[in-house]
């Protein structure tokens, strides 16, 4: 047995990544990488696995596009394998979807994968894929997230030659006699990846031939620490996309962090290194941030929160009844009522604007209600929920929180309104 064999058998088993009986989906392009895998996983007879051999193309490469999909076909149907294809047009279908052609198709692709509804889904990723990700995530800027490389598993996607490089790859191939095309596409070093393959590594390699291993080495070590990283921040409590700051306080800063891009990733967004810096000083300070869009994230007593600024209350009608104070029972109905007669006009509720001030009944004094709801503590996101009562000459409630010192029932009141608000289910 070679050595890349043995090898793959050996990430197999560190990482369980096939039971026997399983079902198992191959993405196989047609290249040395995953004519080996298929190779490997066909020949794999102890498992008896249900091989789906699965091919997507991908409407860039014509003609040529075409035979590799005939490639992979003819071989199927000389083994007695099943082979499913998806054709799809990327570049047009990309720009459709206002997204990048290699984002769009891997998207497509795992959809297609995971519509047979697998136990696995096998993909060739070696470690030389691994080694040109992390080379491009440090280009462009990472964390030791980014470091940690592609991962031998994630969900049901397995990645049995992540340990071998492309060489060991090539060169089994050629020692086992399996066939395998080669996208001339590879060469054209327009591409980022290309240029990383073709140029970088291969300089690095005149420094350290044994480079790739020595960067597997920190693929590795990053993982590691990575786990710890994440096993740490698993154990801070979110909790309504908030978190305490000083349970925040109480870790190191590689874990604030972490936890930090944890309250993001609740609305789908990532937060690179220079945000998470800013946004740690809301450690130390009440104020609010914009992540992206209506998106922000803000500091308040103990609380960091990330919210959708329109995120606002249901919608809300008043209505109201008039009962005698003699038989009102104030310690029921708390800042929901007032006196009858102190009310001028009509009701209404109102949404809130700048400039809008109460004077909370016993208080002595008006504040704006940015003031009032900053003395209450009031989370920023909250506060547009709240419901505003008023009459004609102005506020005279916040719903459960304060009465106007104008319409506050007192020993001459004979008639109490009491305000029902109710909002849409």
């Amino acid at each position: 047995m070679s050595e890349t064999i043995t090898k793959i058998h050996e990430t197999v088993k560190t990482y369980n990544m096939l039971q026997e009986g399983d079902t198992v989906v191959v993405g196989v392009s047609g290249g040395a990488d995953s004519m080996l895998l298929l190779d490997y996983l066909l020949n794999l007879g102890n498992c008896k696995l249900n091989l789906i051999v699965a091919h997507v193309e991908h409407g860039i490469r014509g003609e040529k596009s075409k035979a590799d999909c005939e490639f992979v076909k003819d071989f199927c149907s000389s083994h007695g394998l099943r082979f499913e294809m998806l054709s799809i047009n990327a570049p047009e279908e990309a720009k459709e979807q206002g997204m990048g052609v290699e984002e769009y198709s891997r998207n497509r692709r795992y959809e297609f994968f995971n519509s047979f509804n697998p136990d696995n889904i096998a993909v060739a990723h070696n470690l030389s894929d691994s080694v040109e990700t992390a080379l491009f995530r440090i280009a462009r800027g990472t964390s030791i997230k980014g470091l940690a490389g592609i991962p031998p598993v994630r969900d049901n996607i397995i990645r049995p030659l992540i340990n071998c490089t492309s060489d060991e790859i090539r060169s089994t191939c050629k020692e086992l006699g399996i066939n395998y095309i080669v996208d001339e596409t590879n060469a054209d070093n327009e591409y980022s990846r290309n240029y990383i393959r073709n140029v970088i590594v291969p300089d690095f390699k005149k420094l350290n031939p044994a480079f790739e291993g020595a960067v597997y080495r920190l693929i590795q070590s990053s993982a590691e620490d990575d786990s710890f990283i994440e096993n740490c921040a698993d154990g801070c409590e979110i909790s309504n996309g908030s978190v305490s700051v000083s349970k925040l306080r109480t870790y190191d800063v590689a874990v604030q962090k972490r936890i930090i891009s944890k309250l993001a990733a609740k609305y789908g967004l990532s937060l690179d290194t220079l945000h998470l810096e800013k946004l740690l000083e809301l450690l130390d300070k009440s104020k609010k941030l914009q992540l992206k869009g209506d998106i922000y994230i803000a500091s308040s007593g103990d609380l960091l929160r990330v919210y959708n600024q329109n995120d606002r209350k249901k919608q809300a009608s008043l209505t109201f009844n008039v009962i005698d104070f003699t038989d009102f029972d104030c310690s029921k109905h708390k800042n929901m009522f007032a006196d009858y007669d102190k009310v001028v006009g009509n009701l209404r509720l109102k949404e809130r604007e700048a400039g809008d001030s109460i004077s909370p009944a016993g208080r002595g004094c008006t504040k704006s209600l940015k003031k009032f709801f900053n003395e209450l503590k009031i989370p920023a996101e909250k506060r547009n929920k709240l419901h505003i009562i008023a009459d004609d000459l102005g506020i005279i409630a916040v719903a459960g929180l304060a009465v106007d010192e104008r319409v506050k029932t007192d020993i001459n009141t004979k008639k109490v309104i009491l305000f029902n608000i109710t909002t849409e289910d």
